[in-house]
């Protein structure tokens, strides 16, 4: 009897041992297609190694982009092929395109380092959003 119940009592202790290891990982056990940004903006990842596409709060499909930079409070990402950038201002709920020469004539905007899609994926954390 003694002995049946220190068994039990080893698998239920194994058992949160395990669960509590793979809650406190860094790695991305489960392959989350998404990583967040801020105020629910998220990157996603359509394929492996990409394409990669900017969803906005509460989306399931977004912008298919090959660039893109953030500085608290703007998103700048730039679609597939175009001359033109999104602008989101996450504080404002405001989404805007601009072009290329209105992006570097802002301080602010200029201010923000641009890169590639794949860059910026694995510079963000799959459980943290940035601000």
């Amino acid at each position: 009897m003694w002995s049946n119940n220190l068994f039990r009592t080893f698998w239920h202790v194994a058992f949160l041992a395990l669960f509590v290891s793979l809650c406190s990982c860094d790695e991305d056990l489960f392959g989350s297609d998404a990583k967040q940004i801020a105020h629910g903006y998220r990157l996603k990842r359509i394929g492996v190694p990409g394409p990669y596409a900017l969803l906005a709060p509460y989306d399931t499909g977004g912008l298919i982009i090959d660039e893109i930079g953030w500085s608290k409070p703007f998103i700048l990402a730039r679609a597939a092929g175009s001359e033109y950038w999104d602008r989101i201002d996450t504080d404002h709920a405001e989404h805007i395109r601009i072009s290329d020469a209105q992006r570097r004539s802002n301080p602010a905007l200029r201010a923000i380092p641009i890169e590639a899609a794949d860059v910026a994926w694995n510079q963000l954390n799959p459980r943290k959003r940035l601000w």
